[in-house]
């Protein structure tokens, strides 16, 4: 078992576990809609941390999707609406920002995660705090068949401009002497 699927299935577990205490706490203060918005955005932002991490991307590129999910849980309107939106934006993530493939395999690989995961909560209709971590558990376990289908991701290594300046040109020196 790989790094990123490993992560994700112990990720989708304390998210399972810490759902209800995080939206606990963000009820007291927000309401509930609201809470439980918010609980999903921070869960899928640290998330996509891990996922940036594991591409060896920048995080900054993150922020505007992040960013435009964070006003939609703000603003009052349709659970619904917010999970559709939710899973557009860790496909565009996952797929636009951390990892690069041929387009045919990344579409294969989304729309088997999403669909997949989508389909568990739908199916479960979650409505208690135990159906709803488990429905988050279900759906990050589908997750890793994103890692299954795109294999090797985690070795990617770093480009060029993401080097030392001089390092490469040590090496480059190193082959020519060499």
């Amino acid at each position: 078992m790989n790094r990123p699927i490993r992560t994700t299935v112990v990720f989708g577990l304390i998210s399972a576990l810490l759902v209800y205490p995080v939206v606990g706490l963000l009820t007291g203060r927000w309401g509930g809609a609201l809470g439980f918005k918010l609980a999903l955005w921070l869960d899928l932002a640290i998330y996509s941390a891990l996922l940036v991490r594991w591409s060896k991307s920048r995080l900054l590129p993150a922020f505007f999707p992040l960013g435009i999910l964070l006003a939609a849980a703000l603003w009052p309107w349709s659970r619904s609406g917010f999970f559709l939106l939710t899973l557009g934006v860790l496909s565009w993530i996952r797929s636009g920002i951390c990892f690069k493939a041929p387009p045919l395999r990344l579409l294969t690989a989304e729309t088997v995660a999403m669909a997949g995961g989508a389909g568990l909560v739908a199916l479960l209709g979650p409505a208690s705090a135990l159906t709803w971590a488990l429905a988050i558990w279900l759906f990050f376990l589908v997750q890793t068949f994103y890692f299954y289908l795109m294999p090797g991701l985690e070795e990617r290594t770093p480009a060029p401009h993401d080097q030392d300046a001089f390092e490469v040109a040590l090496r480059e020196a190193e082959k020519l002497l060499g």
